[in-house]
């Protein structure tokens, strides 16, 4: 009777860390997909102000 009460203990014991799993919702899922948009959109910015410095490094170059 004893193992039977452990055992059952043991049971209630794992059911809320089991059963709780947080699971991803559309929400999260779009969430995630705008900020990795805004991450790779200012990385493109960035890339794209570089370009401009050296294009306009190469035009200063040519107007010499």
């Amino acid at each position: 009777m004893k193992k039977l009460m452990l055992i059952a203990l043991a049971a209630l014991l794992t059911v809320p860390f089991v059963g709780c799993k947080k699971k991803e919702t559309l929400g999260d899922k779009i969430d995630k997909a705008v900020e990795s948009t805004k991450d790779a959109a200012k990385e493109a910015g960035k890339e794209a102000e570089k370009a401009a410095d050296a294009a306009a490094k190469k035009v200063e170059e040519v107007k010499k």
